[in-house]
């Protein structure tokens, strides 16, 4: 597997955004047949311990949704299957080039082992659902703190509350106060000094 940056994953994200004039809330199915990539609802053979939320088969140009969890899925605006969609789209930009030769043999699966592969497709579906931009821009003025700002933010850009603050983390312009809540936070670099005080 090819070592793709943050940086990169970041980059590539915004540059679907700026090709196909996104805006947060995008329907993720519209895009999927602008990448010229097939939809299908099917049952998908899960091993044991192991859930299958989607797949992607590269030489078909075909991402699959589990019909088994279809339910979970759909609820809530769909917003596991946008962040699903987002994740196979993923690794069809990273590790397909987007193109139909993918270097596994075997579909790519979201809801496997935490893999680097696994990782980074989830790294891009939260750059191409939650671009830092628009992120940054959305945020309220600081000082803030709970979970309404963040509900607010994971309605905008229909995604589960739980992509949205792990998105923010990630960004760092939120981190948890000792009970675990949101609190705004634009994290200051560390003093390198300061660790040696």
């Amino acid at each position: 597997m090819t070592y793709v940056s943050l940086a990169r994953i970041e980059e590539l994200a915004a540059e679907i955004w700026r090709r196909h004039r996104l805006e947060p809330g995008f329907d993720t199915e519209l895009l999927l047949d602008e990448l010229e990539l097939d939809l299908l609802w099917e049952t998908v053979a899960e091993e044991a311990g192991r859930e299958v939320l989607g797949q992607l088969v590269p030489e078909l140009r075909l991402v699959t949704l589990n019909e088994s969890h279809r339910d979970r899925l759909e609820a809530k605006q769909g917003r596991v299957r946008r962040f699903t969609l987002g994740h196979e789209i993923g690794h069809w930009m990273l590790h397909c080039g987007g193109t139909p030769a993918f270097t596994s043999g075997r579909p790519a699966c979201r809801g496997e082992s935490p893999g680097a592969r696994e990782r980074q497709a989830d790294m891009y579906a939260a750059a191409l659902l939650m671009p830092e931009d628009r992120v940054l821009a959305a945020l309220p003025a600081a000082p803030w703190s709970g979970w309404p700002d963040v509900y607010r933010l994971a309605d905008a850009f229909v995604v589960t509350v739980t992509a949205m603050v792990r998105r923010m983390e990630e960004l760092r312009c939120v981190r948890r106060d000792g009970s675990g809540a949101p609190v705004s936070d634009r994290l200051a670099p560390i003093d390198q000094d300061a660790l040696f005080d």
